[in-house]
């Protein structure tokens, strides 16, 4: 059963996730209202903001004991990410390997890190962010083309309600993830 840790602000859920590790249970999420220090791929920052509404900053733990398709977690968390976000009327793309686009314009990244002790695994953290609330003055302090559902469709969504519908996709089909990989073929 899955377990929300909530902060006001931390540095990165990512690092705050990965401290914890052995502490934090299979399938805790610990998320914030705020990163100061968030990071993508290649450590790039990640633009935080608590406007509006707020955003997705989140990380989940997971300590499968059938990590046969874990190199496949980042694309699996990708493809969870945009059916959510289909729920809100968008059709979202890929960008390899970590991003999830609307109209060439990235509205989630995810990073996920497997932690190992020598040769024994000892989870992954999959962290995730999404921009659901951030207005166009915002966007354009980021470095890429970005976007946000509220751009997008002029609409403010409720961070909670997004989360756990996000997480009750990530669950629905995480055991045959885990089992099989990923189906079919996509491009991300």
């Amino acid at each position: 059963m899955r377990s929300i840790i909530h902060f006001d602000e931390l540095s990165s859920t990512n690092e705050y996730a990965r401290q914890h590790l052995e502490e934090l249970d299979n399938f805790c999420v610990v998320a914030c209202d705020l990163q100061t220090k968030g990071q993508g791929q290649f450590e790039r920052t990640w633009y935080s903001s608590n406007q509006n509404g707020g955003n997705i900053y989140a990380s989940l733990i997971l300590k499968p004991e059938n990590i046969t398709h874990l190199n496949e977690l980042t694309r699996y968390t990708a493809l969870i990410g945009a059916k959510t976000l289909e729920n809100y009327g968008l059709k979202p793309a890929f960008k390899y390997p970590n991003d999830i686009m609307i109209n060439n314009k990235k509205i989630a990244g995810i990073l996920a890190k497997s932690e190992f002790f020598g040769q024994i695994f000892k989870g992954v953290v999959v962290g995730f962010g999404i921009n659901l609330n951030l207005e166009k003055k915002e966007l354009i302090k980021i470095d890429q083309p970005a976007t946000s559902i509220f751009e997008e469709t002029g609409k403010t969504v409720d961070k909670k309600e997004f989360l756990n519908l996000f997480l009750d996709n990530f669950e629905n089909e995480y055991e045959d993830f885990l089992n099989n990989g990923i189906k079919g073929e996509i491009l991300c």
